[in-house]
């Protein structure tokens, strides 16, 4: 059979184009889960379909509609059963079902958007939180998983009683998560020499801004650690850039849907590197259409080649109307970082910048990827 007509059969078969959905009953009486026998079949998790020891499947992808068809099945005791039309037997726990199908992955992503807490400069709305020490954190999981639910929650965290010292940060850090590698190294520190064409290696004012917007993917999450401080200024402020996008959503829903779409390119130039890399300012998800990421930094943005200049007009017009949203005073959150305080900041949420300041500040910390951290946070069962 040539590749044409097996195309055709695979777009002319009854199990993809006129399926039997199978009605699981949920505890509700009211509610059911549709689910299609190919997805069902395809999410077996005996023995022969799923390996349990590397966490991988084993179906062959063109052989499924072939054992797609549902001889019989019964619910009880939370289980689904399900017999084949080849003999095969699949066992589904419905919680299971409910949580990895299309539907109640979308209902637990808006549940988790629910439970961010955003907040102003004021952080009225945040509650009070017992202080994590660095001695509970290196040696209590309970505490470590209370660091990752406060930075998902909140979009940053605070460690105290850190010792001010090289060892003791990495200790802190890599006790945490395994840090990010970049350009930048993978600790890095600033205030003591120049080694990158950043600004963030001199002493002047830094607006409110996201880092590496010029990654294809941007690290997901940063950590400071302010080990020395003799001088003037230098005090530090967070923007919670989700709640500005909620600000944008509701006084212009206009800049807020064109900023969501409309592609900026970022650049990193240094001798022997040249990192550029496109996106929307507000990204979101592409499944629950949930906000998660705002990428906004006004110094790093390349020459505007993706706009036409018919456009041109229009897309600053908006981006104007966020950066005065980011700049709002009642939106920042002023705080200074002292020697002995470690903090990890969302760097898909949190917008951060510091004062000019006079003396010397020496500042190390380091990236940790999306990736990495969000592994973490679902082991301590704090997203899914």
């Amino acid at each position: 059979m040539d590749i044409l007509s097996s195309l055709e059969d695979v777009r002319n078969n009854e199990h993809f184009t006129l399926p039997k959905f199978l009605d699981v009953h949920l505890s509700n009486a009211s509610q059911t889960l549709k689910l299609h026998p190919t997805w069902l079949r395809d999410h077996c998790r005996c023995p022969d379909c799923y390996n349990a020891v590397t966490y991988q499947r084993k179906n062959d992808i063109l052989k499924l509609n072939e054992h797609s068809t549902i001889s019989a099945h019964s619910q009880s005791d939370g289980l689904l059963h399900v017999l084949w039309s080849d003999g095969h037997k699949s066992i589904y726990s419905i919680p299971w079902l409910i949580s990895n199908t299309y539907e109640g992955r979308c209902r637990t992503q808006e549940e988790e958007a629910n439970r961010l807490i955003t907040w102003d400069g004021s952080m009225g709305n945040l509650p009070s939180l017992e202080p994590i020490l660095y001695h509970n954190a290196m040696h209590d999981d309970n505490t470590l998983s209370e660091i990752y639910r406060r930075v998902i929650q909140y979009g940053f965290v605070q460690i105290e009683q850190v010792p001010s010292t090289e060892i003791d940060t990495k200790m802190i850090i890599e006790r945490v998560c395994r840090m990010s590698r970049t350009v930048f190294g993978k600790f890095w520190e600033t205030g003591t020499n120049f080694d990158h064409m950043d600004t963030g290696y001199l002493n002047g004012y830094l607006e409110g801004h996201t880092d590496n917007t010029y990654f294809t993917e941007a690290q997901g999450f940063l950590v400071f650690h302010c080990t020395h401080f003799n001088g003037k200024g230098g005090e530090s402020f967070l923007v919670d850039g989700f709640h500005v996008a909620k600000q944008l959503k509701q006084l212009d829903p206009i800049a807020y849907d064109y900023l969501s779409k409309a592609n900026i390119t970022a650049e990193y130039i240094e001798p022997g590197e040249h990192f550029s890399s496109g996106g929307a300012i507000l990204r979101h998800d592409p499944v629950s259409h949930q906000l998660e990421q705002i990428r906004f930094n006004m110094l790093d943005r390349a020459p505007l080649t993706s706009v036409p200049q018919s456009e041109v007009g229009t897309f600053y017009r908006h981006l104007r109307t966020l950066a005065m949203l980011v700049r709002q005073k009642e939106n920042e959150y002023w705080f200074r970082l002292s020697p002995g305080t470690v903090m990890v900041i969302d760097n898909w949420r949190l917008l951060h910048g510091r004062n000019s300041y006079e003396g010397k500040r020496v500042l190390r910390g380091c990236y940790y990827s999306r990736s990495d951290f969000m592994s973490k946070a679902r082991h301590y069962g704090i997203i899914l």
